[in-house]
This record gives structure tokens, sequence and C-alpha cells, in this order.
């Protein structure tokens, strides 16, 4: 959906809500500058949604000594005078000019914090119904899903968001997408604040600031923050009158996930030691593991996973709750990426392979499975190689035992165990 799509209540958030609608607040928003002019601004509802477009404010220096307010901010505004002009001869639309004496910042955190239309386990549960298979795992997957959604702000200045490793086979990487209908067109443009990106190739984003949700389908570069693995879990047939309700359940979502945006969860001293046993905790689990199918962000990720957790209960605060539900969600998911077997390549074979050999396997395992004759023009389509790439991959199979070269065809092998 786009930002520019809401129109009913309920789609809006919290602060969007109060800030258009309130007459307390009537004097209160985001700041614009009118044609890039700081003496000239509007006060929008929110960075995602544009209201009060014939109110204009002035800020003359000469009447507020510190200035024009900085754009991009909220605020609220102290107004000394105010005059209409008409701007059609029948006096149907009016532009109301609003000189200001003074401003000051505003925080809407709590604002935000206000509206729970949904709580975090229907939340949760939303992003469970797109998957059949057990219950307990698709809860899992869920939560993993939630706390992409809602993304992490910044830590120390470092770039925020959630970076996903999802594992799986191709029409599960499909269910996996399909939930995040809830995040609005205008974050999937790299030039937003708040970015999300979903490939099934590793691609190199290039931004240095915001927040950045990468979910990237079995990555081999990516230095993920959690791991999803999709196991037996397929695709739910959910009738069409069912569907209908997931579609306005996701506007309601869309507009509790613009209002997390607004907050930054804090930690105490208290905290920041519960994270830093988590660090440890996760570190052990991930080193003693013997078994890596992707790399992982070891100490940033339980600040950012839990501060997540927090944005979804809608809490201005990391509680230890917070810490021991992401730290119990991430080694289920780890043991169970351990485990699967996203192609007839285990993950304990996989990582003897160079980087487009291994991604060739998986590549092919996925189309064709293992035994079956591929001719080479479709196995090079499939592969996403150059020509000289693949040649170099395959023959990197074919000399480690993975795959059988005769006459136009490549076969893969299954791997080899020990008895």
């Amino acid at each position: 959906m786009s930002l520019n799509d809401r129109w009913i209540g309920v789609e809006l958030s919290g602060v969007e809500r109060e800030l258009a609608c309130n007459p307390r607040y009537e004097n209160v928003g985001y700041v614009e500058y009118y044609r890039k002019d700081p003496r000239y601004f509007y006060l929008h509802a929110s960075p995602f949604l544009k209201t009060r477009p014939n109110v204009v404010y002035i800020a003359d220096s000469s009447v507020v000594p510190k200035g024009p307010p900085p754009e991009h901010r909220f605020i609220r505004v102290h107004v000394i005078d105010e005059e209409r002009k008409p701007l059609d001869d029948r006096g149907n639309e009016w532009l109301t000019l609003r000189y200001i004496g003074g401003w000051e910042e505003f925080d809407v955190s709590s604002l935000a914090q206000r509206r729970k239309i949904m709580d975090v386990h229907e939340v949760i549960e939303f992003f469970a119904y797109s998957y059949d298979g057990d219950a307990d795992s698709i809860e899992k997957i869920a939560g993993c899903s939630a706390l992409f959604a809602f993304s992490a702000p910044p830590v120390h200045d470092e770039i925020g968001g959630i970076r996903s490793a999802v594992f799986g086979k191709k029409h599960q990487w499909d269910v996996f997408r399909q939930p995040f209908e809830v995040i609005p067109n205008e974050f999937r443009r790299v030039n937003s604040y708040y970015y999300y990106h979903f490939s099934n190739t590793e691609t190199a984003i290039r931004k240095s600031e915001g927040e950045i949700n990468q979910a990237v389908l079995k990555p081999q570069k990516l230095i993920a923050d959690i791991p999803v693995a999709i196991d037996n879990e397929s695709a739910k047939k959910n009738p069409a009158k069912f569907r209908d309700i997931l579609k306005e359940e996701s506007r309601i979502i869309t507009g509790q996930l613009l209002d997390s945006l607004f907050i930054t969860p804090q930690s105490t001293a208290t905290i920041e030691k519960e994270m830093q046993e988590a660090v440890y905790k996760l570190r052990e689990e991930y080193h003693s593991s013997g078994q890596r199918p992707f790399r992982q962000n070891i100490s940033g990720a339980i600040p950012k996973l839990a501060s997540s957790y927090a944005r979804l209960q809608s809490n201005s605060a990391i509680r230890k709750d917070d810490i021991k539900y992401v730290m119990d969600l991430w080694s289920s998911m780890h043991h169970k990426t351990e485990k699967i077997q996203s192609s007839s390549l285990k993950v304990r074979d996989a990582f003897t392979l160079n980087g487009e050999s291994r991604s060739l396997y998986y590549r092919l395992s996925d189309a064709y499975g293992a035994d079956c004759p591929i001719p080479f023009k479709d196995a090079l389509k499939t592969s996403c190689l150059d020509p000289v790439d693949f040649k170099l991959a395959y023959e990197s199979l074919e000399e480690r035992g993975y795959c059988l070269i005769v006459k136009n065809n490549l076969t893969l092998l299954e791997p080899y165990t020990k008895d």
C-alpha cells in the first residue's frame, strides 16, 4: 500500500490522528519548509502524511530570537498573529498565514504509545496466517517477521534496522514475503529513512543512515541479526472472505507500525547488563555449534532485536522479558537452521564449497533436485551467473563429487555421508 492511500481513521497512526484531528495539537506538527525557505513552513501530522496544505507558518527572525525551526522535526509553535488570504475570486479557498513568536521541539513518542488496536500477540498472529504446518514453528517464524517489520532504531550512531537470513525453498520464500504488504511502498525505496529490502540474491545497499531492514534468501555474505528457518511449512489456502479480513488487518498494523517508528526504546544499566549476558550466551551458542550456515552479528543483534520487540509492544523501555523473548527466538531459529535442508546439500557440506559453487548447488537443487539431468542452458539460466563463473562453479562441484557432467547435461549428486 501507499502512504497516500490512507484516509480511514484506523489506517492512520495514533500520532497522525491526534495531530490532524485534535484541536489541542492544532499548532503541533512535522516541519516542512515552504520552497526551501526556513522562514516559511508547514506543520504536517507526520513525515508520512502531509496535512494542512493551506496553512503556512511564518518565523520572522526579528520576532523569534532563536530563528526558524529545523526542518524534519516535530515542534509546537506559539502563534501571535494570523491572517487569511483568498486563493480564488469566489472565496472558496483560503490561505492562512500564522505568525509565530517562538517554537519548541515536541516529543510525539507518548502519543505513539497510546494506540493499541491490536496487541503484540495479534500482530504476530497476523504474520502467521500465510503458513500451514506446525503451530509452534509457525509462531516463531511469525515472531521473526514481526521483529523485521517493526525495525530497530540506530544504536550509538550506527545504522538501525533488522537483517534477516531466510532459509527455505523458493516457494517458502514467497510465503515469507506475503504478510509484508503492511510495509508502505515508499519504504521500499532506497532513499527512504526507513528502508525495507527483500531479495533472493545478495546486493550491496549503498546507504549510510537510517533504518535498513534486509531479508535475504540463503545469504552467504550478509551479517544477519537473526536467521529465519522455514522447513516443513507451506502456503496456507485461506478462503477469499478471510483474505479480505487480513487485508483490513494489514492496514491497521501499518498504522501501528508507523507509530512504532517514533519510539526509541531506552535501556537502563540493569538492562544493559542483561543484554551483555545474552550476547555471551549467543556467542557461545553460535561458535560451539560447528555448523554455521550464515554469518551472525554477534554483539549487535540482541540490542536491536530487543529494541524492535519493545517497539512491537509500543513500549519506550526495553525490559528483561524482551531480551529473554528475542534470545529464545534466536536460539530456536539457530538450531532449526542447523538442521534444515533447504536442498539436498546438508549444512555441514555446504561450507566446504566456495561461494559461487555453493550458490549454484542451492539454486539448481531448489529447481530440479538431485539425480535429475539438467540441460546446461537451463542450468546456466537458473544459476544467475555469467558463463565464466558458471563454468568455474560446476567444475568445482564436479571436482568435489557434487555433480556429474554427461554430454550436455549436469546432474546434481546427493552429498557423500559417512556411515
